[in-house]
């Protein structure tokens, strides 16, 4: 099975980012300010969108936010490849960092992926999060 991925609009991410994280919350919880601006990635497989991301940039740095991969799909490689392409299209972009606030139970999946985390543990509500990073500079 291969995942396509491409560009897509912030509303069509989202379904899949309420459903996945924030089930709970009115549709509303899982818009972003700046969403209009921001690049929006969708990954499919067989014309079904199952990972969903999206890009902010500030500067030199590249923020990964509402990425989520559909219950059904995760664990199968998808969100893997999905991250290894936003990394290409940061680095595309000439940026020289990438982040993003990684939910603690996701830190083993970034940590394999070469993210390192940024600080100490924080909450958005109940859920504990860490800041995760990873230079895009070649180090000569």
């Amino acid at each position: 099975m291969s995942i396509v991925i491409k560009a897509i609009s912030a509303g069509d991410t989202l379904p899949l980012r309420h459903k996945i994280l924030w089930p709970g919350y009115p549709v509303e919880h899982s818009m972003l300010d700046g969403d209009e601006t921001a690049m929006h990635f969708g990954g499919f497989l067989e014309e079904k969108l199952i990972c969903v991301a999206s890009l902010f940039r500030d500067g030199q740095a590249v923020r990964l936010r509402k990425f989520a991969t559909d219950a059904n799909f995760q664990g199968l490689g998808f969100g893997s490849l999905m991250l290894q392409h936003l990394l290409k299209v940061a680095q595309d972009l000439d940026a020289e960092v990438f982040w993003f606030d990684a939910r603690e139970t996701a830190v083993p999946f970034y940590k394999r992926l070469g993210f390192s985390i940024d600080g100490n543990r924080f909450f958005k509500g109940a859920i504990p999060y860490f800041r995760m990073s990873q230079s895009l500079t070649q180090k000569p």
